[in-house]
């Protein structure tokens, strides 16, 4: 098991009700940066995650969170700030 590390528009990233990230949003962000890619970071039901991301990758979701208009936050609710 693992610890997944979460951007997303919602208050908490388990909310069902959310201004769900789009496939083709994280697409396009993903096409304009060459640095970033589909994985270690993936798209799952509105969200981007990762599992168990190191400080770097979480800088990096920091930025891709403020592209975005979201925040990012782990599986116990903290957020992180790059």
């Amino acid at each position: 098991m693992g610890y997944d590390v979460h951007i997303t528009r919602c208050e908490n990233w388990w909310d069902e009700e959310s201004q769900d990230i789009t496939a083709a949003q994280w697409e396009a962000v993903v096409a304009a940066d060459p640095g970033l890619v589909m994985t270690p970071m993936w798209w799952s039901a509105g969200r981007i995650v990762s599992k168990n991301p190191n400080d770097a990758l979480i800088a990096t979701m920091c930025k891709v969170a403020d592209v975005l208009d979201a925040r990012v936050q782990g599986d116990d609710g903290e957020y992180y700030d790059a």
